[in-house]
């Protein structure tokens, strides 16, 4: 008797030890492509620094110190904790994987797009700066983090391991101190404007300050 079925999408028809390897991939190329994007922007279109925030960096300095020291705590207290597998690898979890991290991406670039010469990886203000309120920024205060977040999201699921997790976990506390900085810097550069602002969009997530 001949079987007949629905033919697998080929990008998930990898034998089933290697199905989450090729979501994997897929992730990775994503974040090569959007980190092309977003930098390869700021040499064509970057606007004049006009002010930089010490704060900031000296803030994420002591963090990502603190963070390492954890994790090196971690597994010297406790081997293979944190490679301990908490998603399944299954077809389901790499496509979940590979979806959010392409719609967080999406949402990012989108924010990228509307912030144009404004952007910097630091906390900055640029000469002739003036509040975006466009496109995403109607939606939430920080969509670039917010779309990053919902990707890294998904290649954690991807890739299923704790230490994913843990690795998302101090990335939002990053996020969290630039968030903070960066709110402080245009609070004193736009006063009432950027008050009125907060109080009418949310920081990441819509309905949630």
């Amino acid at each position: 008797m001949v079987r007949l079925g629905f033919p697998i999408c080929p990008v998930f028809a990898a034998k089933k030890e290697n199905r989450t390897d090729t979501a994997l991939v897929i992730i990775v190329g994503e974040w090569i492509a959007f980190m092309a994007f977003i930098f390869s922007l700021g040499f064509v279109y970057g606007g004049k620094t006009e002010r930089i925030s010490k704060q900031y960096f000296e803030r994420s300095i002591l963090v990502f110190a603190l963070a390492i020291v954890a994790l090196i705590t971690v597994r010297l207290a406790a081997p293979g904790l944190l490679i301990v597998r908490v998603v399944p690898g299954t077809v389901l979890t790499g496509l979940t994987g590979v979806t959010l991290t392409t719609a967080g991406l999406a949402f990012a670039t989108w924010a990228r797009i509307h912030l144009g010469k404004y952007w910097s990886s630091m906390v900055t203000i640029k000469t002739g700066h003036h509040l975006i309120r466009t496109g995403p920024y109607r939606i939430v205060r920080n969509p670039m983090y917010a779309g990053m977040l919902v990707a890294l999201v998904g290649a954690a699921v991807a890739v299923g391991e704790l230490l994913a997790f843990v690795f998302v976990g101090i990335i939002v506390i990053g996020i969290w101190l630039k968030i903070t900085a960066e709110e402080e810097i245009l609070q004193e550069k736009f006063g009432e404007e950027y008050t009125r602002f907060r109080r009418e969009v949310k920081a990441l997530i819509p309905y949630i300050p």
